[in-house]
């Protein structure tokens, strides 16, 4: 259990990051610097980190399936090089002021932290035990939704020290990857990055996307929900101050959050994990009943919120800890964890990329923005349900593949 709580801290921090930066660093960023194009300029920014963050996880992958570079001194230089390339990017966005700057060095370090990322994610979920399997994606999940709380609230009470925001960024970036880093470096087995075939049979999946395999409607399944909650939650700070009018909207927002990750970590550590499958039409249900409640009742009202938060944070409760546990017991000939990594990226690209479209039409036209993002949100969710309703998704077993 140590070896999972030390190094699945790479987890953590991953979505410190993820969550901060795209939830409220960014939001606060623009709200002061382009206020008048904020929605849009949020989705563009928003939008080419996620790019970056795709070309980190493709060139990791490439990486993964070349033999050649597969030396001790290699994977100490990868590790050191994207550690400190990270760590002086993400940094730097503290004393920047321009969309320019502001957008480069986030979409730098966001290459850089999801190259590593993938790296060492297809190298920890290559060398669990069959065994500790279920343990490690709860330990994983945990260090996620923990690092989604704490993302948010710390963008939005310390982002004003500048010092103390670059000295907490980089020390526990370098205390949270120094664990898998050590272990990743020294390694000298077999493991799932030097199955060439996994990668094989992840791009021939991948090629051919048919709706009668369960594999594929996970992905699909999972295509819909990212792609949904990418325009969601960097939405909602907006949503907070220009929809339902609250003040100190950053604070607001960031307990808002902090409320759906927790009863999202409630639902990953109470309920069974590998059950959760079957419940998976349960999770755009009921994200999609808080956002409608949001959208009918337009109120702040403390127990309303509390209550959409309670909503959204059991839906993706249910999703993430029933499609992380799918792909982390497959074989690893299929090559679902590099897919699954790629799919929640390509989900974000296209999520961000139409929101970022539909604010610039919406601002131009005179459209109030947060109605129409909404709207789509709740369309992706029973493009979800959809998936997650054919009879094929239905036909997995409890326990649908053999740990490897």
């Amino acid at each position: 259990m140590k070896k999972h709580l030390l190094r699945d801290l790479m987890y953590f921090y991953t979505s410190v990051f993820s969550a901060g930066m795209r939830n409220i660093a960014s939001q606060v960023f623009f709200d002061s610097h382009y206020p008048e194009d904020k929605e849009t300029l949020v989705a563009l920014s928003l939008f080419l980190s996620s790019v970056a963050t795709m070309l980190g996880i493709m060139a990791s992958s490439r990486l993964l399936r070349s033999s050649g570079w597969d030396t001790k001194r290699n994977r100490l230089l990868l590790a050191a090089g994207m550690t400190a390339a990270v760590c002086v990017s993400f940094s730097s966005l503290f004393i920047v002021d321009t969309f320019i700057a502001y957008t480069t060095l986030f979409c730098l370090s966001s290459l850089c932290l999801n190259f590593l990322y993938n790296v060492f994610d297809v190298f920890i979920s290559g060398t669990v035990p069959p065994e500790e399997k279920e343990k490690n994606v709860t330990v994983l999940l945990s260090y996620q939704m923990a690092g989604y709380i704490i993302g948010p609230l710390f963008f939005s009470l310390c982002s004003g020290s500048v010092k103390l925001s670059i000295a907490i960024a980089a020390g526990a970036l370098l205390l949270c990857f120094f664990p898998v880093s050590r272990e990743y470096v020294a390694y000298t087995g077999t493991d799932g990055r030097r199955k060439s075939s996994a990668t094989a049979a992840a791009k021939k999946n991948s090629s051919q996307m048919s709706l009668g395999d369960t594999d594929n409607i996970a992905m699909f399944y999972s295509f819909m929900l990212y792609c949904a909650t990418n325009i969601l939650m960097p939405s909602v700070a907006y949503v907070m101050k220009d929809y339902l009018g609250v003040e100190n909207y950053a604070l607001r927002s960031s307990l808002f959050l902090a409320g759906t990750v927790l009863f999202s970590a409630a639902v990953i550590v109470l309920l069974p994990v590998r059950k959760l499958w079957r419940f998976r039409n349960a999770a755009p249900l009921a994200m999609a009943a808080a956002v409608l409640m949001i959208i009918i009742l337009r109120s702040s009202n403390a127990l309303l919120l509390a209550l959409a938060a309670l909503l959204s944070g059991a839906g993706n409760g249910i999703f993430l800890s029933s499609t992380r546990y799918y792909v982390n017991t497959a074989e690893p000939s299929k090559g679902l964890v590099q897919r699954y990594n790629r799919i929640m990226t390509e989900a974000t690209l296209t999520g961000l990329l139409f929101a970022a479209i539909l604010s610039w039409i919406c601002t131009r036209n005179g459209i109030s923005v947060i109605p129409a993002k909404l709207t789509v949100i709740i369309i992706l969710f029973a493009g979800a349900l959809f998936f997650g309703l054919l009879p094929a998704a239905g036909k997995r077993p409890e326990r649908p593949f053999r740990p490897s």
